[in-house]
């Protein structure tokens, strides 16, 4: 959903309700999503991220979670993701 088009529907959002690491990664302005495996990645951009764990998965590993920095993420919001 665009934000700026469904504002309503963002108002619903529960943060208790989600991954208390993907709130503090939000907070910061990054995106994570925490997974089950053993293999951390931290990226630039989703297609990265997606290649990722797909070469991951390709020789055996498991991806553990992936934290998209992004183009403009600075040392600060990455160390406090």
């Amino acid at each position: 959903f665009a934000g700026y088009r469904n504002k309503e529907i963002f108002t619903w959002k529960d943060p208790t309700m989600e991954d208390p690491r993907e709130v503090a990664a939000e907070e910061v302005g990054l995106n994570y999503v925490g997974l089950d495996g053993h293999i951390g990645c931290m990226v630039n951009g989703a297609g990265l991220a997606m290649a990722t764990m797909d070469v991951i998965k390709l020789w055996g590993g498991e991806p553990a979670n992936f934290l998209d920095v992004g183009g403009g993420a600075n040392e600060q919001q990455v160390e406090e993701a």
